[in-house]
């Protein structure tokens, strides 16, 4: 993905606890439900209390239960951390070890603090200002306050700083050239998912690799990597379609017309290069949909609508804007949505279909548009190719509408494909990583066990061997399996207000409308601020 250039026309280079868990992951994870505020909400008031100047750990336990520690060892060994501190019940009171003690609810002002000893088995999450590795309850850990050198425009911009899942590159001409981004929306274990991304790219000859980075403020927990391999003749493509199935492609139309209103975009959708289409949001209304009309010459064999896009930065503003109103209270809305029942999530989805992805539709014979799909992949890091199995018609012309929330999507191409036949994938795990130089055989273990996490921290890179040498006769797609926990910014702190999150939850197209605005005001610069604040140096 290339960074800006703008040109006119917007072509531009590649480049209550219950409410707010909702909404805190709706954004990314595009699976959401609503429910009734949750009497944790009292802790928000209490969590001020907790200096992000002082370390800390928060520990969520499965029944409800808080430990809040300010000295504490983790001991893999016997699965147990150790540590002094508070425990408080599900209603946050501190749990007093006989009745005439009055111990502070937290550990930074209460001289007789307790010691805990709490088993790996019944915690949910962990949440601390501690940027440590935190061995063996790194799966469980989520880095709630941090304080880091940031770029000048991203501290005057917070919502605008690079945040992502890892992200893959390879060499291309002795430069690294990104090709992929792992399990966008999968932002806690919960939501733990496998994504699969195109290389459009042919790989040098010799052993096939690929980098692996940890480019933001997150910790990443990377449970699978593999190369789904395609057999395919030399001068074709293959395409991911819906539900994981592969398609070889012979032949690649461009659109005959391409309409935006009364503006043609048919140069900016006919390929993959570093011209993409785009609009900017509206100024009322986030959820706003808006439409592309596209025409095509009829294939005689079986065809299919190959697209290639990523995400605005909308979906990351919203995101990062209710991580701010949700402050300090944060580690809570995790602990309440890891144990919802799976039913919560699907009660979001309300929100999901405020923005939803790009709703593709045909004209039939009648002259009616027929809905056959909707694509979507959350990231706006680098752009994800679908192909869209179309029906027979028996036109001279396929026409085809595109609708969208506007200022959502960046779209690279449009094309319809001549499908020669379904391909069965190879799916092969890397035999070799590389780290700092140096053969790193734990981390490849983690990778290829089915059962364990590679976790990697901010500024931590891979380099990923798989044992299979390239060739023009495959076509290459990179599935990658986990989830990241974003670590809370001090900058967002200023904006918490858990009153807001609680308000966008209960009336969510209200809160789109209230969010244009604030949006608004940072769209344009949003995306160069984006890809110039990457946090990319380990201080470990």
């Amino acid at each position: 993905m290339n960074k800006l250039n703008a040109k006119e026309n917007f072509i531009q280079k590649p480049s209550s606890i219950s409410w707010s868990v909702g909404f805190l992951v709706c954004f990314l994870l595009f699976q959401c439900t609503t429910q009734k505020v949750s009497r944790e909400l009292v802790a928000v008031e209490e969590a001020k209390n907790i200096s992000p100047k002082k370390e800390y750990l928060k520990i969520h336990m499965k029944n409800g239960d808080l430990y809040v520690l300010n000295k504490w060892d983790v001991n893999e060994s016997i699965r147990f951390i150790e540590g002094m501190g508070t425990r408080l019940d599900p209603n946050r009171k501190p749990i007093l070890r006989n009745l005439s003690e009055t111990d502070s609810a937290y550990p930074k002002s209460n001289s007789g603090s307790q010691k805990f000893r709490v088993p790996f088995d019944d915690i949910v999450i962990v949440e601390t200002n501690n940027k440590s590795n935190n061995p063996g309850v790194a799966a469980m850990v989520v880095t709630s306050v941090v304080t880091v050198p940031l770029a000048i425009s991203c501290i005057i911009n917070p919502k605008s700083c690079f945040g992502s899942c890892p992200t893959f590159y390879v060499q291309e001409n002795g430069e690294e050239k990104l090709v992929a981004e792992g399990f966008s929306s999968s932002i806690s274990r919960s939501l733990e998912e496998t994504d699969i991304d195109r290389f459009h790219f042919t790989f040098p000859p010799g052993q096939v690799s690929i980098q692996m980075k940890n480019e933001a403020l997150e910790t990443h927990m990377v449970k699978s990597i593999q190369l789904i391999v395609c057999e395919k003749s030399p001068e074709n493509q293959v395409f991911e379609s819906k539900n994981s199935r592969f398609f070889e492609v012979d032949r690649l139309a461009l659109p005959q017309k391409a309409m935006h209103h009364a503006t043609s975009i048919k140069e900016e959708l006919s390929d993959v290069d570093d011209l993409e289409w785009y609009s900017l949001a509206d100024s009322l209304d986030l959820s706003s949909q808006e439409e592309i009309f596209l025409e095509f010459e009829n294939l005689q064999q079986a065809k299919g609508l190959v697209i290639d896009k990523r995400q605005s930065l909308m979906t990351t503003f919203l995101f990062y804007q209710m991580l701010a109103y949700s402050g300090n209270a944060t580690g809570y809305l995790l602990h309440a949505m890891e144990t919802r029942k799976p039913g919560f999530q699907n009660r979001i989805k309300k929100m999901y279909e405020r923005l939803g992805g790009i709703e593709i539709a045909m004209l039939d014979k009648k002259g009616n548009w027929k809905i056959i799909e909707e694509v979507t992949e959350s990231g706006p890091i680098a752009s994800d190719t679908h192909l869209v199995l179309l029906p027979e018609l028996d036109t001279d012309k396929i026409s085809i509408r595109l609708r969208f929330t506007q200022g959502l999507w960046r779209i690279n191409q449009v094309n319809l494909a001549s499908i020669v036949k379904e391909v069965l994938p190879k799916r092969i795990l890397p035999d070799q990583l590389i780290s700092a130089g140096s053969q790193d055989s734990l981390a490849l273990e983690k990778l290829r066990n089915p059962s364990a996490y590679l976790v990697t921290y901010p500024g931590d890179e891979y380099r990923i061997h798989f044992p299979i040498e390239s060739s023009v006769k495959h076509q290459y797609f990179l599935e990658s399996q986990g989830y990241y926990i974003e670590w809370m910014r001090e900058e967002w702190l200023k904006e918490e207000n858990f009153s807001k999150v609680k308000w966008a939850m209960i009336f969510p197209r209200k809160y789109l409308k209230k969010a244009a605005p604030l949006y608004k005001e940072n769209e344009t610069e949003m995306e160069a601020i984006f890809w110039n604040s990457k946090y990319a140096t380990s201080d470990r």
